[in-house]
C-alpha cells in the first residue's frame, strides 16, 4: 500500500441452507442440505468499507498537505495523477472548509474518481486546524451526490471524524461515525452501510510489526508523527503509517441481506508500507465477525501480516479463501 492513509476492509457473506423434512399422509420427502457459496455480500461490504476509509484518507491529506499523497506520483505538493486531475480548494480560514473536485482522476490506488467531496471542520476546538490535532472534528459531505468511484455513486448521509488525542498507548486516535449509501454501477443494486469505530495510528512514535505466524516477517517502522501546527516538518508521514481499526459496523447488501458485525479482540491492521500492486489497501491482519439476520456468524480473518489481497471466511465447518 503505497502512499498514505487509511484504507480499507473486507466483510464476507456465504449462505447455508438447512434440509427440510416434510411428513404428510404416510409419505416422507427429505431434501438434501446445500451450501450457498455466494460472496455478493462480501464484495458489497468491501466496497463500502473501502470507500468510507478512502474519504478519510482524502480529507486528512487535503487538510494537512493540500495534495492526494496516497495517489500521487511525485512531490508531496504535486497534484500529478496517473490520469485526470484533482483540484483542492485551499482552506477557508473563516469557515474552515475544504472542497476536493475530482475530474476523471486515477491515482496510485487505481480507482477512477469524479465529483465533489466537501470537508468541514468548523466545529473543531479553537486551535485544532490539522487532522493530527487533538480536538479536530471533521464532517464530510458529497453535495449533489455527484461523487463517484469506478462508476459507483457514493452518497454520504453522515460522516463525522473526531481526533481524540493520544489516548491509545500514546498513539493518536480518531473516532469515525459513518452512514453512507452506495448506488452500484450498471443498476447492480444499492448498498447501505454504517460504522462506529476507532482508528489508531499505531506508529505515532514507533511500531514493530510481527507476522501472526511467528516467522521472520518482523519489521520495525519509525515514528511517523512530526508534531502539531503548520510547517513542512509538522505532518503525519502516511507513507509509513501502520493503522488499526476496531468497533462495530452493519448495513444492507445490494441483495437485501441485513447484517451486523464487529472488530474487537483482534483489530484490523492496515499497513501503508506495503508496495504496489497492493495500493488498494486491503487489511494485512485482524479478525472480524459478521452475522446476517437469521444466519450463522461468519468469521473473516485477514491473515498473518503479509501484504496480499487475500482473506479467509469461515462459516461453521466451511471456510474459503478469497483473493481480490
Amino acid at each position: 500500500m503505497k502512499k498514505k492513509l487509511f484504507k480499507l476492509s473486507i466483510f464476507a457473506s456465504l449462505l447455508i441452507s438447512a434440509g427440510v423434512l416434510i411428513i404428510s399422509c404416510k409419505k416422507t420427502d427429505t431434501t438434501t442440505p446445500t451450501t450457498d457459496t455466494s460472496t455478493a455480500s462480501a464484495s458489497d461490504n468491501n466496497t463500502a468499507e473501502t470507500q468510507s476509509t478512502s474519504l478519510v484518507s482524502i480529507g486528512s491529506q487535503a487538510i494537512d498537505n493540500g495534495s492526494m499523497q496516497t495517489m500521487r506520483t511525485s512531490a508531496v505538493n504535486s497534484f500529478t495523477a496517473l490520469s485526470g486531475s484533482v483540484t483542492i480548494t485551499p482552506t477557508d480560514t473563516v469557515n474552515r472548509i475544504i472542497t476536493v473536485l475530482f475530474n476523471n482522476f486515477v491515482g496510485l490506488d487505481g480507482h477512477l474518481r469524479n465529483g465533489t467531496v466537501v470537508f468541514n471542520y468548523a466545529g473543531s476546538a479553537p486551535h485544532a486546524s490539522w487532522y493530527r490535532d487533538s480536538g479536530l472534528v471533521l464532517n464530510v459531505t458529497t453535495p449533489g451526490n455527484t461523487y463517484t468511484v469506478d462508476g459507483n455513486t457514493i452518497e454520504v448521509n453522515t460522516k463525522t471524524i473526531k481526533n481524540l488525542g493520544r489516548i491509545t498507548s500514546g498513539n493518536l486516535t480518531w473516532n469515525d461515525n459513518t452512514n453512507i449509501t452506495i448506488i452500484k454501477a450498471a443498476g447492480a443494486g444499492t448498498i447501505q452501510w454504517q460504522c462506529n469505530r476507532n482508528t489508531v495510528l499505531l506508529n505515532t512514535g514507533s511500531y514493530q510489526f510481527t507476522a501472526d505466524d511467528g516467522t521472520s516477517n518482523t519489521t520495525t517502522y519509525p515514528g511517523v508523527f512530526h508534531g502539531y501546527g503548520g510547517g513542512p516538518l509538522n505532518y503525519i508521514n502516511w507513507a509509513q503509517a501502520i493503522v488499526s481499526f476496531s468497533g462495530t459496523f452493519g448495513g444492507t447488501a445490494s441483495d437485501g441481506e441485513v447484517y451486523t458485525g464487529s472488530v474487537s479482540s483482534s483489530p484490523l491492521i492496515l499497513n501503508f508500507n506495503c508496495t504496489p500492486p497492493y495500493t488498494r489497501y486491503l487489511y494485512v491482519s485482524g479478525i472480524l465477525t459478521f452475522t446476517p439476520t437469521g444466519k450463522l456468524t461468519r468469521t473473516i480473518n485477514y491473515g498473518n501480516g503479509v501484504c496480499d489481497l487475500t482473506f479467509n471466511v469461515a462459516i461453521g465447518s466451511y471456510n474459503v479463501n478469497i483473493t481480490l
